[in-house]
Formats: structure tokens, sequence, C-alpha cells
């Protein structure tokens, strides 16, 4: 999947995300107003009229250039910028990879290494990608470090599609590892024993 692709969708869905534009076809709300503490798999799939619709799920259709996916956590706190590393597992090699300058691609294009500085705003840091050919079936998992802490991971299945113009609700998809995603809670120093 095109890395700048990515960006440039991801930067376009969260722009009509805080302006509130989209809606979450499961929670009716975007991954952003969803409630406080939750952290959240989601996937965005472009309708045939234009629009697009979110959904709460970790089921990928591989909906060339019209289905995209993410991941929301909340972090609570100020508006601030955090240092991320992000973490991409592929059980298959991608077809082609493009990514920029913050992103290290394994040889057998099955790892990605992000490392950046990130927007969080309301409390929530969240990111997505969109599907572009070549980009493999099978599971993505994302792990999530923020601040030199472990903070997440989540786990999506991608699906094959044979039809590209079929409209789909990717919550009715099967995917064997239907909502694997685990928030981890910050690492707090512990209390140093007696001496």
């Amino acid at each position: 999947m095109s890395r700048s692709a990515r960006l440039l969708l991801a930067g376009l869905a969260a722009t009509a995300l805080a302006a509130g534009t989209l809606s979450l076809a499961v929670a009716q709300e975007s991954p952003r107003k969803a409630p406080k503490v939750r952290s959240i798999p989601f996937v965005s799939i472009t309708k045939s009229d234009g629009s697009t619709k979110y959904y709460e799920t970790n089921a990928i259709p591989l909906l060339i250039n019209k289905a995209c996916f993410g991941w929301r956590t909340w972090l609570g706190g100020p508006d601030r910028t955090v240092s991320l590393v992000e973490v991409l597992q592929t059980s298959q090699p991608a077809k082609d990879v493009i990514a920029g300058p913050e992103t290290e691609v394994s040889p057998d294009k099955t790892r990605a290494t992000t490392r950046m500085r990130e927007r969080v705003v309301d409390g929530y840091m969240m990111r997505s990608w969109c599907i572009i050919d070549g980009d493999p079936p099978g599971t993505y998992s994302y792990y999530i470090t923020i601040d030199g802490e472990p903070r997440g991971e989540f786990v999506f299945c991608a699906i094959e599609m044979k039809d590209q113009d079929e409209e789909i609700d990717p919550t009715e998809l099967s995917c064997p590892n239907k909502f694997q995603s685990v928030e981890r809670q910050p690492i707090r120093p512990s209390a140093a024993p007696p001496g």
C-alpha cells in the first residue's frame, strides 16, 4: 500500500472527521467522537455515491481505492505532539510499498516501522491507511508505542473481494481474528522496596 496515498486519504478523512461530516456506521459517531477511554479499530468505505461510511471493525475488505482502515486510541491530557513508533506486520508481502523517509520497510515487504511525531487532539490519536492495488489478504498487525511506552496492538484481517464494485458492510465479513485488539496501559514505575 502506498504510504503517500494512505497519508493523503487519511488526511482527508481526518479533516472530515474533525469537521464532524462523517459518521461511524455502528456507533453513529466519528472514531474521534466515540466514547472516551476506548481504543478502536475502524474501517471506512467510500460508496458509489461518493459518501464515506465508518465502521467499528477490524475486517478490511480489499476494495482498491475505496476501503481504508485505521486505529484510534485515547491518551487523555492536553493537545500535544508525541513520539510514535508504529510497526506493521503482514502475513504476506505487499506487491508494492512506497514509504516516506520516516518508514523503514523490511526486504521481504512484510514489516514496516514508522517513527514520527504525531498530534494528540482532544485526548485522541488516530491514524489510517487506504487499500491500493497489490495489498495482500491476511493478517495486518499494528504495534503502537507512544513516547517509548507500548500502548496498543491492533489486529486486522484483510479479505480479498472478487467484485470491486460490491457495496459491502465490513461488520458482516467473517474474520478469524475479529476484534483481537488490545489496549496497553502506560508502564508505571514501581515503588522501590524499602531498604
